[in-house]
């Protein structure tokens, strides 16, 4: 491009006024408009996926928690099933029933030969405990919560025994599920029967036999146990579920109200509101160039004049020289 070209082309741009100008920066923001339209797009998609996965995890971890508990947390709402005898209920009900008496504790034992006697009631040493239901001893594993209750019904029991009172006043309700003894603790559970059966036989408690069978069962009640898990276990389990169950309803909501969509709709207009402020500074920044081109092309037409003006006076000097010297002639 020569340099008379250039020139045009800067008469051209001189000529241009500052609505054109700002109607061409315009017509460039319009055309980029999609694209800023994206970052606003992608910011809304980014926050509703991650509100969806979080929903979707807490949904996740409550039908995981709900399996867990499964039939132990209906049983607990049906709640526990009342009986005198849980050696006659079938294996694995969830049932209740009053503990009045018992005869001591077997699985350590009440001194060190395992004997226990009136003179050492209350001497609780363990947690599974012989109680007479119908016409036959079965064993209550107790709960921690339960042993300072049972150390007390025991004492009564024995002085039911002794003769000292006449009745019982004292009873704990206690509920879990029936479960047959391990191979251990029945073990034990004998033992202790055939240490203690000559003082009780003597008390009148039972009568003298050779299979001790007669007397006993395998039937163990587990306290605060529901299908092998315990009570409390399974509250904090449901209790979770809950949690989760309510997080959920609460991310749907926010949903439903637009919570997400109107933080993108504002992280949008902040962007349009910066994208409008740069279009103003590059209309003014182009008024600017625009007034300064239009100067510097009049100071060029006024130098052009001037030179042309001095042109015409030298021409019209020589021209009188010219003249002066044929008048001479």
């Amino acid at each position: 491009m020569d340099e008379k070209e250039k020139e045009l082309l800067e008469e051209e741009k001189s000529e241009m006024s500052a609505d054109e100008i700002s109607e061409q920066a315009a017509d460039e923001a319009a055309a980029e408009a999609p694209l800023l339209d994206e970052p606003a797009q992608k910011v809304k998609n980014t926050r509703l996926r991650n509100a969806l996965l979080r929903a979707g995890a807490a949904l996740l971890a409550a039908l995981i928690l709900l399996a867990v508990t499964g039939r132990s947390l209906i049983d607990l709402k049906k709640g526990a099933t009342a009986t005198n005898a849980i050696q006659d209920e079938e294996l694995g009900s969830f049932v209740k029933c009053q503990v009045f008496a018992f005869l001591g504790f077997y699985d350590a034992g009440a001194d060190a030969s395992g004997e226990a006697s009136a003179e050492t009631a209350g001497a609780s040493t363990g947690e599974y405990a012989l109680v007479p239901m119908s016409d036959k001893f079965v064993t209550v594993h107790f709960s921690k919560r339960y042993l300072q209750s049972a150390d007390e019904i025991e004492a009564e029991t024995y002085r039911f025994i002794n003769g000292e009172i006449s009745s019982f006043d004292k009873y704990v309700v206690v509920e879990g599920t029936t479960a047959t003894l391990s191979e251990e603790m029945s073990t034990k559970m004998y033992d202790w029967f055939a240490l203690n059966k000559d003082w009780m036989v003597q008390a009148g408690v039972i009568t003298d036999t050779q299979d001790n069978a007669d007397y006993l069962s395998d039937t163990v009640l587990e306290v605060d146990v529901v299908n092998s898990m315990s009570e409390t276990l399974v509250y904090v389990l449901a209790a979770l579920a809950a949690a989760c169950v309510l997080y959920i309803i609460v991310e749907l909501v926010l949903m439903a109200t637009g919570f997400y969509l109107d933080g993108a709709k504002k992280k949008k207009e902040k962007d349009v509101a910066q994208d409008d402020s740069d279009d103003n500074d590059l209309t003014d920044e182009a008024e600017a160039v625009s007034e300064t081109e239009v100067a510097a092309a009049e100071n060029t037409g006024s130098s052009d004049e001037s030179e042309k003006s001095e042109e015409s006076a030298e021409e019209s000097e020589k021209t009188a020289k010219a003249e002066a010297e044929e008048d001479k002639e």
